[in-house]
């Protein structure tokens, strides 16, 4: 838009193209209405408003040789066409902040977080952890993916905490439809969440057990590395493990009815932090993960606050948008026709003086006895 601003009569217009159109609209609205002044009183175009709808009768436009009809509607159009070509004038002074940090959280909601041999549950805790960081965290943009069996992007990346606010308490693992730990299909959801830009510090926040059954999440790595994302990975459970709830209070069996014992296995969140210059860290006890995220920031790099000082011009298209409304409302009560009421008509004559004829009334049938047709006859 900024570089199709001009500068005329002192003012700044961002489209001064529609300025042309300025000087059209009276003209306009002087085509519509100039046949109440020609000779005799006839159109341009004879078959567009012959007469006046008025609320009583059809009869001639009002205001005839009384004074310029159209004058509203045309002061009306040029002062919209203004209003649209938003002039501007006067310098406005601005503080703008920008932070350049971009974090995405990968929440794990596999059947294996609900096991609480880290209290309440694994889930809870992760909760827990994201909710403290939101708290922490000033201006940054955040995100949210969630993954099992299936990942897909819960939250894109935005300034507005509320939302993952809102959300963080409803996701469990019945969220998901299919069942297990697809990191690669986690790993590949972020990479699309970053986009391609990389003047921004990246992060990928992972929170889960690190129960990963498909090697092939290494190919998915080489996307984040590209776009310098490191990862963060906090291992939420213990060695020792817990048994797996199921649904119905009991404890999840394999296929052999053996109970399920989850543990954390920690392997694969390592080599997810060391491969991108991330950290690592146990979840079992509390974490701040606000302080882990500072100290994984590049030296030298953005990631604070900048603070700028910007001028712009100030928008004074409102000043040329009241009077284009107040004057299309006059036009619309004085200019524009309106639906006729109810009325009677009148007998008229013809136009060479005769008079009409009267009006045909229905014949009515009348039952009448024997003797009387025979008087009438007689």
């Amino acid at each position: 838009m900024g570089e199709n601003r001009m500068n005329l009569f002192g003012v700044h217009w961002d489209q001064p193209w529609i300025l042309l159109l300025a000087p059209v609209a009276p003209f306009l609205a002087w085509v519509i209405f100039r046949g109440q002044h020609s000779p005799g009183g006839a159109l341009a175009f004879p078959k567009v408003l012959r007469r006046w709808a008025g609320a009583r009768a059809v009869v001639e436009r009002p205001g005839a040789g009384r004074g310029p009809t159209g004058f509203w509607l045309g002061a009306g159009l040029f002062f919209a066409a203004v209003t649209l070509a938003r002039p501007q004038w006067g310098n406005l002074e601005e503080t703008v902040f920008d932070q350049s940090r971009e974090v995405l959280i990968a929440l794990d909601l596999s059947a294996s977080m609900l096991a609480d041999d880290v209290k309440p549950t694994r889930l809870a805790r992760a909760k827990l952890l994201i909710g403290n960081l939101l708290d922490e965290l000033q201006g940054e943009r955040v995100g949210m993916a969630v993954f099992a069996g299936t990942s897909f992007l819960q939250v894109p990346l935005s300034s507005d905490y509320e939302v993952l606010r809102d959300i963080l308490p409803g996701l469990d693992p019945s969220y998901l439809p299919q069942a297990g730990t697809d990191y690669a299909g986690m790993l590949r959801v972020a990479a699309e969440a970053f986009g391609q830009s990389s003047a921004a510090d990246r992060f990928l926040i992972v929170l889960s057990d690190g129960e990963a059954h498909d090697p092939s999440w290494r190919a998915a790595l080489e996307e984040l590395k590209k776009k310098q994302v490191k990862v963060i990975t906090l291992g939420i459970g213990t060695a020792e493990g817990a048994l797996l709830p199921d649904p119905q209070g009991g404890v999840m069996k394999d296929s052999r009815g053996a109970a399920v014992l989850s543990r954390l296995e920690p392997g694969t969140l390592q080599e997810l932090a060391q491969s991108t210059g991330g950290a690592y860290r146990e979840a079992s006890n509390w974490v701040d993960v606000a302080a882990l995220l500072s100290e994984t920031i590049a030296q030298g790099k953005t990631g604070d606050f900048s603070k700028t000082r910007e001028v712009r011009q100030a928008e004074r298209f409102q000043w040329f948008l009241a009077p284009a409304v107040l004057l299309l409302a006059v036009s619309f009560a004085l200019e524009i026709p309106a639906l006729p009421g109810r009325r009677r008509v009148a007998m008229g004559t013809t136009t060479s003086g005769e008079s009409l004829p009267p009006p045909v009334l229905k014949k009515t049938t009348k039952l009448v006895s024997r003797e009387a047709r025979e008087e009438i006859r007689a």
